[in-house]
């Protein structure tokens, strides 16, 4: 057999390592699950977006590690299937490096195992480009240390320092990059901070956790656990419905939503050793898409580290895929989920029947009958029209009403409204309009009305029960409530 070594070209590989598909976000959060592994309770993200001196570091109060630890770790790669000890996030032996690298061309890695050792080892691109081998700098330059005597780094634990960030940016734009990024680690390890087990920092300001199930709303459903076998591995499903958006409060609805909103992160959580790997679509499983009506779905999926090759774990800890075995399953816990989102809406946006109370209601429209034909006039006696038409701009309003009514399409209303009752999706619910359409139209009629509270209230209701409104009372008096709460 004939043979011939074909090794890599250092400084080509070490570039083609960059294109992993890291974004800030999910890179930080490799670093973070390395100060984890390290027992740390405290990493703080720290940065200089000084365009002439621009650095990020990520530092723990973690186990540190002498010189033959941190040459391990500096190490690209090794065994995925190799056993690890108990709480430890890591697989490929890649991921310090490559998230690393895939926004900076330069990463110093400082340790102290001990408060009277130190450790320090650097990886450069362009000094690897220079030598044309696996050469990393094995002593800490000034400007790293530097930096460590910027940030107190005088303790047991570990700092990783980013710099020359050809990717990450700087000035304005890499402030708002981490700032956001932080945002997203938040999600990441909401359960290791709601627990306490770990404080989590950008520059001055402490992370709060996100939690994407709003446990603390009561009106949240919580399906309860139901526990997989696969592989000798126990996985741990809990599928939860959110409340109807009109439900929540702001805070509720920033925490719920997240990067994307709410229709982007329905789906599937799927935990790994407690820290959160994707946040939300519905794993490549057969027949299910996002829609309006489900994103108050939401499936927590716990797996154990030792279950990454099942589940198709990628380098970056960014998206899985679930073993053939239990994709039946979790499609079914997903379709139950689904059908219970898009209940929410259809109790929460059921119009209100005709009844007695409706003779209240105010038309807008009305039916009157002209040279022997029926027309439709907009009444001036509605409360929000007679308020219009008491205005100095009177006869510019009443001009307005005029052309509406002469131009009103009878004939092509009067047509598609046959059309639909001849099509087998018709219904006799009456308005099919969506109702957070409604809501949204009702809210942007509130903000034009004026600023005199009497005024404003009497016009409100009107407004309330004006139709389509009045077929959602309670919603509606739901935002009524609000604005009149933001008036006070």
């Amino acid at each position: 057999m004939s043979e011939e070594l074909l090794e890599p070209h250092p400084e080509d590989l070490a570039e083609a390592l960059r294109a992993f598909g890291y974004d800030l976000p999910t890179a930080l959060a490799d670093l973070v699950d390395n100060s984890i592994a390290a027992g740390a309770s405290t990493v703080k993200i720290e940065y200089s977006s000084d365009p002439d001196d621009a650095w990020l570091a990520v530092v723990d109060d973690g186990r540190g590690m002498d010189v033959a630890e941190l040459r391990s770790a500096m190490r690209f790669a090794k065994d995925p299937g190799q056993e690890r000890s108990f709480g430890d996030l890591g697989r490929f032996g890649l991921g310090l490096k490559t998230a690393s690298l895939s926004q900076v061309r330069r990463l110093t890695v400082l340790s102290r195992g001990q408060v009277d050792t130190f450790a320090g080892m650097t990886w450069d691109l362009d000094h690897i480009r220079q030598c044309r081998k696996w050469m990393a700098i094995a002593e800490p330059d000034p400007e790293a240390l530097k930096i460590a005597q910027l940030l107190e780094f005088d303790h047991r634990g570990t700092l990783v320092i980013w710099r020359k960030a050809d990717k990450l940016g700087v000035g304005p734009a890499m402030s708002r990059r981490v700032i956001e990024a932080g945002r997203q680690l938040s999600l990441l390890f909401h359960r290791f901070m709601e627990s306490g087990r770990l404080n989590l920092q950008v520059g001055q300001r402490a992370l709060r956790p996100m939690d994407p199930y709003l446990r603390g709303n009561p009106l949240t459903q919580d399906r309860g656990y139901e526990d997989l076998q696969h592989d000798g591995c126990r996985v741990r499903v809990n599928p939860v419905v959110l409340p109807h958006p009109t439900r929540l409060t702001r805070q509720e609805s920033e925490l719920a939503s997240g990067p994307g909103g709410l229709l982007a992160r329905q789906g599937f959580y799927v935990y790994r050793g407690g820290r959160l790997v994707t946040a939300g679509g519905w794993l490549g499983l057969a027949g299910l898409h996002n829609t309006q009506h489900t994103r108050l779905a939401r499936i927590a999926v716990e797996i154990p580290p030792e279950a990454d090759l099942a589940w198709k774990v990628d380098v970056r800890k960014s998206t899985v895929r679930p073993p053939a075995p239990l994709a039946g399953r979790l499609a079914e816990l997903a379709e139950d989920v689904r059908v219970r989102s898009q209940r929410v809406f259809t109790h929460r946006g059921t119009p209100r029947p005709s009844s007695p109370d409706m003779a209240a209601v105010k038309p807008v429209w009305e039916q009157v009958r002209r040279l022997g034909r029926d027309e439709f006039a907009i009444s001036r006696e509605h409360p929000l029209i007679a308020d219009a038409l008491a205005s100095p701009s009177a006869s510019l309003i009443e001009g307005i009403l005029k052309m509406i009514e002469a131009t009103l399409p009878v004939d092509l209303i009067n047509s598609n409204h046959a059309t639909s009752l001849s099509s087998p999706e018709h219904t006799d619910s009456g308005y099919r309009d969506d109702v957070d359409d409604i809501l949204q139209a009702f809210r942007a009629m509130l903000a034009g009305l004026p600023d005199d509270r009497d005024r404003r209230a009497s016009l409100a209701e009107a407004l309330a029960d004006a139709e389509p409104f009045s077929r959602y009372p309670g919603l509606i008096r739901e935002i009524l409530d609000a604005d009149s709460a933001e008036e006070q």
